[in-house]
Parts: C-alpha cells; sequence; structure tokens
C-alpha cells in the first residue's frame, strides 16, 4: 500500500513471516544508491518457504450493549509475481479505520511533505481537518482497501490501490477561553456540537519499467477526492454578549497527481535522473452561516432582519507543473559532484464570495464593503546550482549552492495588483560521520525559501469565524530562514543500548505573518510581509538499555520558542517553552506476565511582555499482557492524568482504561474476545493550548463505555 507499513504489520500473520529486514538509507533505484541521500527507512517482509504461494487473511465481528458492532475481514494473496490484498473495517465504537497519521503516509510521509515546498499545507486542507479528530461522542466508519501488485513481464511492475472510507461522527467540546488584550482578561465560554459524513477516496497506479540495469522508468497516477456535510452549533457567552451560530459546510475536493521519473546510468562516472511532476487540484466549500445577531458591527453590512444567514463560498483551482534535472558526476572514489536544474511553475485561481440571505429569498454581496475575491496567483521559480560531495575516511561532507530566480504576479477581478521578480542564493550544507556502522553523527544546514498560498494574497475581507475577519496582502514575498539539525546516534544489540539525541535551530530572517486587531473576542487578522525576528531552538534525545527480561527506557525533548508579533498595532515579545520527559520499563517474560509501566510529564510556559501562564500534565501509565492457560491473553491498559493551569488555579484528573480477553485453541481457526474499552465510562478529557492572546481550556467529551463480544476465524 506504498508506505502504510501499519497496514502490512497489523495484517500479515506471524506465522507467515520467515524474517524481517529494515533497510536504512532506502533507495528505489539500485544504482542510485550511494548517490543520493537518502533518510527513508523501507521494511522487506520475507515469507516463509512453505508461504510463497497462498491464500491467507481472517474475519472478525463482534457485537455489545448499545448496539455497537465490529466487522473486520482481511484476506491476502501471494506469489512470485502477484500479491492481492483486501482489509475491511466497519465498526461504530469509536475506533477510526483511517487517521490523520495514515492520511500524511499515503502522501508520501514526512519526509516527502519536508521536500516538497508548501507540503506541510495539507495538514489545513478542508479533508485534513476531519481526520484530525480523535475524540468522539460517536462515530461510525465503514473502510474498504484494495491492492495489487502484479509483475506483468520480467521488465515491468504494476502496482495499484484504492482506499475508500465513509465516516459519520459526533463530536462536541466546551471551551474556558481567555482573551489577553492590555494586560486585562476577558472571558469567553464557548460549546460547540458537531456532526460529519465524510467520504474519501484515495487512488494510485504505478507503473515501472526497467529495461536493464542501467535505466529505470516509473510513472505514478494519484488522484483523490472527499466530500464531507457538517452541521455545527454554536453557543458562546462572554460577560457582555451571547451568540449562537449555527454553521453547515459541504466541502469537496478532488487533486489528480502524475509523476514521471526516469533515471539512467551512462557509466560509473555519470548518472543522471528526470522528474517530471504535474499536480491538478479543486477545492470548493460552501458555507451557510446562521446568526442570532450581526457580527462586526460597521464592517459588515447585514440587513436587519430577525435571524442573520450569510452564505460563504471558497473555491480553489491549482495547476502546478515542476521539471528537475540531477546528474551525479562521481569524479573518483571520493568525490563527486552534483549539478542540478529544474523550473516550477504554479497558477492558482481563489474566489471567495460572502453575502447574506434575506428572508424574501435575495441575496445581498458584500462586495461594496470590501469583501469577496477572485484572485489569480501565478509563481515561476527557475533554479540550477549544484552540490560537491567529498569523503575522507569515515566522514562525508556535501556542501552546495542553489540560485533561484522568482518571477510572481496576481490580479484580482482582472486588474493587476502585482508583478514581481527576484533572485535568492541558498547555500546548504550536510556532514555525515560514521564512527562505525552502528554509531552515527549527522549535520545539516540549509537557507530555505518559501511562498505562501494564494489565499494570503488575496487583499480583501473574508469571514473566516464568528469573531474573525481575515485580509490577506498582494505586497508578499517569499519567506527566508535558516534551518540547522545535529543529530547522533548509537545502537548495540549485543549490549542491548540504544541511543539518539539531536538539536534543531530554525531562525527566520523574512515571513508571512498575521497581524491581529483584537477588541473584546472579535479579531481582525491581516496578512504581512516582516522582519520581526524569530528563533526556536529544539531539544529531543532518548536512551534506552535491555537488562535480562527489563527494558528501560528514557526520553526527553524541549522546545524554545523567541518572537515578535504585531497586536493592536503594537509589536510585542513573546517567549514559549515547552518541556517534558517520559521514563518507562518493560519485560520481555516468556512465561510470566509482562507489563510496560511508564510516566510522562510535560511543562509548557508562555509569556510576554504582558502576561504569564504555566501548564502542568502529568500522565502515569500501565500495560499488560499474559498469555495463560495455553490459549488465552489477557491485555489491559490504563492511564492517569493530572493537569493543573496555574494561571487560573485550575485542576483536572481524568483516568481511561480498556481491557480484553481473547482465547484461542491451538491449530483451532477460531478465537473469541470480549473487549472493554472506557472502562471507567469516562465522559470527558482536559488539554489546553495558547497563542499571542489566547489561553484555551479544552474539554473534548468522549464515547461512552463500550463492551464488545467479539469471534474472530483465521482462514
Amino acid at each position: 500500500f506504498t508506505g502504510s507499513t501499519k497496514l502490512a504489520i497489523e495484517n500479515i500473520p506471524a506465522d507467515a513471516v520467515e524474517e524481517v529486514e529494515v533497510l536504512d538509507n532506502y533507495s528505489e533505484v539500485p544504482f542510485l544508491k550511494g548517490l543520493e541521500d537518502s533518510d527513508k527507512m523501507a521494511m522487506n517482509i520475507k515469507l516463509s518457504e512453505g508461504k510463497k504461494k497462498f491464500t491467507f487473511g481472517d474475519i472478525e465481528a463482534g457485537g455489545g450493549i448499545e448496539d455497537r458492532y465490529i466487522l473486520h475481514p482481511t484476506l491476502f494473496y501471494y506469489s512470485p509475481k502477484t500479491s492481492i490484498n483486501l482489509i475491511g473495517d466497519f465498526n461504530n465504537i469509536g475506533k477510526k479505520s483511517f487517521s490523520i497519521d495514515d492520511y500524511i503516509n499515503f502522501e508520501g510521509g514526512i519526509l516527502s511533505l519536508m521536500d516538497n515546498p508548501g507540503g506541510f499545507s495539507i495538514y489545513n486542507d478542508d479533508f485534513a481537518r476531519f481526520l484530525r479528530n480523535e475524540d468522539f461522542v460517536y462515530s461510525k466508519n465503514e473502510f474498504g482497501a484494495f491492492n495489487i501488485v502484479q509483475q506483468i513481464n520480467s521488465k515491468l511492475d504494476l502496482n495499484a490501490y484504492t482506499i475508500a472510507s465513509k465516516n459519520k461522527m459526533r463530536l462536541r467540546e466546551e471551551n474556558n477561553i481567555t482573551y489577553l488584550n492590555e494586560g486585562s482578561g476577558f472571558t469567553e465560554f464557548r460549546e460547540t456540537k458537531t456532526q460529519n459524513d465524510l467520504f474519501f477516496s484515495l487512488n494510485k497506479l504505478q507503473l515501472r519499467f526497467i529495461p536493464n540495469a542501467d535505466q529505470d522508468l516509473t510513472y505514478d497516477a494519484y488522484v483523490k477526492t472527499s466530500n464531507a456535510n457538517t452541521d455545527e452549533s454554536l453557543s458562546s457567552f462572554t460577560p457582555i454578549d451571547t451568540n449562537f451560530i449555527d454553521t453547515q459546510l459541504e466541502p469537496t475536493a478532488i487533486d489528480f497527481t502524475q509523476n514521471l521519473k526516469y533515471s539512467k546510468q551512462f557509466s560509473y562516472e555519470h548518472t543522471s535522473t528526470l522528474n517530471f511532476n504535474y499536480k491538478f487540484s479543486k477545492n470548493d466549500n460552501d458555507r451557510n452561516w446562521l446568526f442570532n445577531e450581526p457580527l462586526f458591527n460597521g464592517i459588515i453590512p447585514f440587513v436587519e432582519e430577525e435571524t442573520f444567514n450569510l452564505l460563504q463560498n471558497t473555491a480553489t483551482k491549482l495547476h502546478q507543473a515542476r521539471l528537475n534535472l540531477k546528474h551525479y558526476w562521481v569524479l573518483n572514489s571520493t568525490n563527486h559532484i552534483y549539478p542540478a536544474f529544474g523550473i516550477d511553475f504554479s497558477d492558482q485561481n481563489y474566489t471567495t464570495l460572502d453575502e447574506q440571505l434575506l428572508d424574501s429569498g435575495e441575496t445581498y454581496s458584500f462586495t461594496d464593503a470590501g469583501f469577496n475575491n477572485d484572485l489569480d496567483y501565478r509563481l515561476v521559480d527557475t533554479f540550477f546550482g549544484f552540490q560537491y560531495k567529498m569523503k575522507f575516511g569515515d566522514l562525508i561532507l556535501k556542501p552546495g549552492i542553489f540560485y533561484h530566480h522568482y518571477v510572481w504576479n496576481a490580479t484580482q477581478f482582472d486588474e493587476n495588483i502585482v508583478t514581481n521578480t527576484k533572485a535568492v542564493l541558498l547555500p546548504e550544507f550536510e556532514g555525515n560521520y560514521e564512527v562505525n556502522s552502528s554509531e552515527k553523527l549527522k549535520l545539516k544546514y540549509s537557507l530555505n525559501s518559501n511562498f505562501s498560498e494564494a489565499s494570503n494574497y488575496a487583499n480583501r475581507l473574508r469571514l473566516l469565524s464568528f469573531n474573525r475577519l481575515f485580509q490577506g496582502n498582494e505586497n508578499l514575498e517569499n519567506q527566508l530562514y535558516h534551518s540547522a539539525f545535529l543529530s547522533y546516534y548509537k545502537f548495540s544489540l549485543f549490549k542491548g543500548l540504544f541511543i539518539n539525541g539531536s538539536i534543531n535551530y530554525t531562525k527566520r530572517e523574512r515571513s508571512v505573518r498575521n497581524t491581529t486587531i483584537l477588541e473584546g473576542i472579535d479579531q481582525i487578522t491581516t496578512a504581512i510581509y516582516t522582519g520581526l525576528p524569530e528563533e526556536t531552538f529544539g531539544l529531543s534525545g532518548s536512551f534506552s538499555k535491555k537488562l535480562g527480561d527489563f527494558k528501560l527506557t528514557l526520553q526527553s525533548n524541549a522546545t524554545l520558542s523567541d518572537y515578535k508579533r504585531i497586536i493592536n498595532s503594537e509589536i510585542i515579545d513573546y517567549e514559549s517553552l515547552n518541556y517534558g520527559y517520559t521514563f518507562k520499563t518493560e519485560t520481555s517474560f516468556k512465561d510470566l506476565p509482562n507489563i510496560e509501566i511508564g510516566l510522562e510529564n510535560r511543562f509548557s510556559e508562555f509569556k510576554s511582555d504582558r502576561f504569564s501562564n504555566n501548564f502542568m500534565q502529568f500522565n502515569p501509565y500501565a500495560n499488560l499482557e499474559y498469555d495463560f492457560l495455553n490459549g488465552f491473553i489477557i491485555k489491559s491498559d490504563y492511564s492517569y492524568n493530572y493537569y493543573e493551569n496555574a494561571g487560573n488555579n485550575e485542576i483536572n484528573h481524568f483516568q481511561i482504561g480498556n481491557a480484553s480477553l481473547f482465547y484461542n485453541k491451538e491449530d483451532s481457526p477460531w478465537g473469541f474476545e470480549v473487549d472493554v474499552n472506557n472502562i471507567f465510562d469516562i465522559r470527558y478529557k482536559n488539554s489546553n493550548s495558547f497563542s499571542q492572546f489566547i489561553i484555551n481550556d479544552q474539554r473534548v467529551f468522549l464515547q461512552p463505555r463500550t463492551a464488545l463480544f467479539k469471534i474472530s476465524y483465521k482462514l
């Protein structure tokens, strides 16, 4: 399934696996290994000798109180030339079949997003918004996946999959929000109830042609579709006002991407790769807002009626093409040079429409009040440069430099509002020192440049939420920032020792940021291009040691950010510090219960020129797994969560537990299980967040206790 190790390792039976290989610095094209530097890891699952051509799978079905159910069929066929995989999952117990992490994996994974300018913007699309919801009052999931890998002949392989999911979710959350303005706290209590109906599909076709050992041609076609229907009811209470907002949302999206990669090794000294990518995407979101009173008096010209009905449409259409040519020139065994040339073209149309639906059925447009956008934004990035790779014993150094020439323009309602060009020189450096095969040190530095999405250039107002207006800015330019990363890794199987640590640093020279006018809970934000200083420093590390049947692990991390923002036309200094640690011990007994006991502790400190606040979370937990009486397996997990907000002396605590008892007689295909989730019937859990002028204590409601009796049959 192209990157989702979860679907593999959770479904292939253990008795079919002979061994598992983990391949470091993985390259899909064999003759590029040692040339292109890769942080990717691949998992190669080798099947047992008697399982080279076979069909296997299982089906699990269960039911419980309050009409809870689960049905999970899987079917797999493997042979030397063909593999077919079918996975289904249907349940209403709150078990999410497809998560935001799965979505990222199918988009190419975190590494792919990091290499793709603007790649992380998928976190904010309407599709990802629904996937990010992890806690539900009620959830119903219908999920199906099909994958086929076929060797058409000795030179041509086909890999295709399709994944479809239909989800119905009900969510409820409460927020105690403190707005910090001019040193005083303005409070709001907000309750939100949401019902989402979401359908999406992911489809991919890959053809790989390898005519000989010196050439590799791969074509990928990828189609993603999604549509949703959402009903949201929001109530907002402040000391001076009360708002009731009902919202209907209907986002739809289609994304079609094609990628062609050709690699050829002309000789030992000369190898080239050509990448061509074309992407078309179309997103459309209709919103229907119903307010009990007008918003932003003096800015939004509502017609006075008993209720206020605002219709909004936001639409984006994108054409994007990229061509990248890179040559690997091996000067000798210790010196390589990699020249590269490329061009990126992006054409994006972005429209917004805000208007009032009157009781008469007519609509009243807000165009004359500065609302509504119809923006065409085009960006061309032409670049060339090189990387020089040299080796001194176990030390590899790779400096590089690239020249980018940007041309961009934007038109609003067919009127040109900006045309600009800019040249940027971007140096980079990478160093790797391999003490031995299990101990490595890596340093990376780069100066990075990227542009904002078209929505930030749309210079007319639009309503983002009942208390937030946003306006783009046509005068934005490229963001420019330094990033540095240092990591150390050591592993010893003989000593049972694992050490991993990293330091990262980011400094922004030029950024696209929002300046905010805050009045009560109402916010008007505008995108600006700024050189306000901004630095982020991060540390992370882990240490584990195996002592007989015990394994001890200590993990820690810390992030310090120092930056400035403009609030109510005043530049304010901010500093945030987040740090924490996890300590745990695990056992690996053969005949005794195995238990994992751990403690997580998280701290957050946030301060500015005018206020400061501290949060603390304390989470001890324990997991148990025990095989006993020749066929029984008991599993349970428990966590205690303590949360303290020092700013308002608020303390919350709750505990969550799950347990299951499974029985499978040896050599029998039948299995039986009793599974209980949310044993303590906890109805909500607490969390917190903060920004430049908001402290938010959140209460998210959970699905009540579920108890299931399940039967499984292994094919």
